[in-house]
């Protein structure tokens, strides 16, 4: 039996109003409404004429997020805003996106607002992709049509990230012209992981994050999370123990996830046959991952294969780290740094060497914070923000 991941749920927890768009004579606050569009980087498709299709989602309006009977419940009961489906066929790095628009009511038609916004932003963001999806979907001359664009990855986050600045200004202004009602920039979250089975462990993933909102006059503070919902899948193999000479598919099972699991080496062949190379590799993860290192297959490999690397991660929380340091944290820090490094990746093997003190370095750089190769709380901010 084993815990798979299924779904992703973006969840919204609460909204706090720091202060109103209004005035004194408008009344003390206002309604604000809210809705969504949803990106998986898996669901950029090739189309008929070989060109990348991209697949949105949109949610309905909701509100007012600003009235207790909604927002109240939310803190027991987070709302579901966006499902995306992890079982859908596509390669990692994938990345997930969900673009979010708020309305704040004054004397508008909100149907007619969120139409405009959705529609509009919505066209933005499809065409940007295409253009960003083109090389790649050129270069897959003989995948399926209707199969996911091979190689976007977290491409589709950076590319909607973008649109936050100046391309969005204008667009949002016109937006605006001749609306009663105060339509706010939207604003794009994404989650990026590297591998289905390291979802968990993602920053962000399964704790409450905030994200602040000032316009207009108003100030404003959505609390959210990434929530993972798993389900119990038997795969009628188990997890039997394991050494060199075992054969069959618990071996095959062992060897696509030490693929997933230790990314950065030559893929193991999956052929049922526990040989010298396979033992080598379970030897590498086991020592990765800080547990008996003997290249046996047994309880505590299959756990750490199976889920228990990336609980680690997320228990680790975010303790000061530096060269010398080792562990969970360090592997966290070391997936974060190769999210936010996409030209600089990093073995995540929980040691914190020379290297990773190198990219620590290079990340403070480009964040314009204190280099010091030590990761403290400004450091770990700037990559989990």
């Amino acid at each position: 039996m084993a815990d798979t991941p299924q779904r992703l749920q973006f969840r919204l927890r609460y909204f706090i109003e720091h202060d109103s768009t209004d005035d004194f004579l408008e009344g003390a606050d206002d309604s604000v409404f809210m809705s969504a569009t949803g990106l998986d980087s898996s669901s950029v498709t090739i189309g008929p004429d070989r060109k990348p299709v991209v697949n949105l989602i949109r949610t309905p309006r909701i509100g007012d997020v600003s009235d207790n009977a909604i927002r109240g419940a939310w803190k027991d009961h987070p709302h579901v805003l966006m499902d995306f489906d992890l079982q859908q066929p596509g390669d990692f790095p994938r990345t997930y996106t969900v673009t979010l628009f708020f309305v704040e009511k004054d004397h508008g038609d909100l149907a007619d607002d969120f139409q405009k916004l959705q529609d509009e932003i919505g066209s933005k963001i499809e065409a940007a992709v295409q253009t960003a999806a083109a090389s790649a979907a050129a270069e897959a001359a003989g995948a399926a049509i209707g199969s996911a664009v091979p190689g976007i990855g977290t491409l589709v986050g950076f590319t909607v990230g973008a649109l936050v600045g100046a391309a969005w200004d204008g667009l949002v202004d016109l937006i605006r012209e001749g609306l009663a009602d105060d339509i706010f920039t939207p604003v794009p979250v994404i989650l990026t992981v590297p591998d289905r089975a390291s979802i968990a462990g993602q920053a962000g993933v399964g704790s409450q994050q905030s994200l602040r909102i000032k316009e207009h006059g108003g100030d404003y503070e959505l609390l959210y999370d990434w929530n993972v919902v798993f389900a119990t899948v038997s795969d009628g193999v188990g997890t039997p123990t394991l050494s060199q000479g075992s054969q069959g598919e618990a071996v095959r099972k062992l060897q696509r996830l030490l693929n997933e699991h230790v990314p950065d080496l030559l893929s193991l062949a999956v052929d049922g046959d526990f040989g010298p190379v396979t033992e080598a590799r379970v030897r590498e993860y086991q020592r990765r991952v800080d547990i008996t290192v003997d290249g046996v297959v047994g309880p505590q490999t299959w756990g750490m294969l199976s889920g228990g690397e990336q609980s680690e991660e997320a228990a680790a929380g975010t303790p000061t780290l530096q060269q010398g340091s080792h562990g969970p944290a360090v592997r966290k820090l070391q997936r974060l740094l190769n999210d936010h490094l996409p030209d600089l990746q990093l073995v995540v093997d929980g040691r914190f060497g020379p290297v990773t003190d190198a990219r620590v370095r290079e990340f403070q750089q480009r964040v314009a914070i204190a280099v010091d190769g030590i990761v403290g709380p400004q450091t770990w901010g700037h990559l989990t923000q």
